[in-house]
């Protein structure tokens, strides 16, 4: 009886040991999620590095007016070139999907110039439990893929199409809007299609702009929707514009799946940073 009892308190303190480790490696800021993210940053930082100039209106020539308004207007010109564009989101709301939670998000994203490459990472908890992401967009291609407690893989899919969030984002700096994979249409004095094309893939998207010739909407027709598993209507909204550095840019990021059953708003950051290298 004793030695019964003896083993079975063994157990409880193994138990026990093991479940405060796990705990405590949970709880530790390494991740071997975010060291991949890392060290993918680091490659293509390296590979896509550009040498710098200084932007000037005569380097805007060739955009439509409505864009080069967009530019000028809001103290593009003068700034270095960039090789590429970085989106820091702190403590966004994110839903899940349809009739699913909202948890909050830090989202951090690399725009490159050279190539058509957008890196982004999502670090996040659920129910306490470390959540990560990586989405990777390159040449034309694209691969999601989330893991949960550092190691438990939730899923991972690959698909073949350029990252409307790329295309969304390029009027950020002005280096992103000139690349060559991109192709601009006039639509009116407000509003501008915009397509890019690598290897296979091509996305088309409208941005459009305010009186001030501030960046207010971008919207695409069909993207791939994961949680209906089908082509939905999207857009990024962009408000709450402040100077900064001498530039005129928003600080509030929305994205919004237009579903038939009505809109769900599934980002919403009230505090993007911007910056270049």
């Amino acid at each position: 009886m004793k030695k019964s009892k003896l083993r079975r308190m063994r157990l409880i303190i193994v138990l026990i040991v093991v479940v405060v480790s796990i705990i405590i490696y949970l709880l530790i800021p390494y991740s071997p999620v975010k060291m991949a993210y890392w060290n993918t940053v680091e490659k293509f930082t390296k590979e896509y590095q550009l040498s710098k100039n200084i932007i000037t209106e005569d380097d805007l020539k060739e955009l439509p007016d409505v864009l080069q308004k967009y530019f000028i207007n809001n103290g593009y010109v003068g700034i270095k070139s960039a090789s590429v564009v970085v989106f820091d989101f702190k403590n966004a709301d994110f839903s899940m999907g349809i009739n699913k939670p909202n948890v909050k998000i830090d989202y951090l994203v690399y725009d490159y110039v050279m190539e058509p490459t957008r890196v982004a990472f999502i670090d996040s908890k659920m129910y306490g439990i470390p959540f990560q992401g990586i989405d990777i967009c390159k040449d034309g291609k694209g691969s999601m893929k989330g893991i949960i407690a550092k190691h438990i893989k939730l899923f991972e899919t690959d698909f073949v199409f350029i990252d409307s969030s790329y295309l969304a984002e390029c009027l950020m700096h002005p280096s992103l809007a000139l690349q060559d994979n991109i192709t601009y249409k006039p639509i009116d004095d407000y509003s501008v299609e915009a397509t890019i094309k690598k290897n296979d893939a091509e996305t088309t998207g409208i941005f459009y702009f305010n009186e001030n010739y501030e960046m207010i909407s971008f919207e695409v027709d069909k993207r791939y929707c994961s949680d209906t598993n089908t082509y939905e209507k999207w857009s990024a909204i962009t408000t709450d514009y402040k100077e900064i550095n001498g530039i005129n840019v928003p600080t509030k990021f929305q994205a919004i799946w237009h579903y038939d059953s009505g809109d769900l708003i599934y980002f919403d950051s009230n505090g993007m940073e911007i910056s270049y290298q």
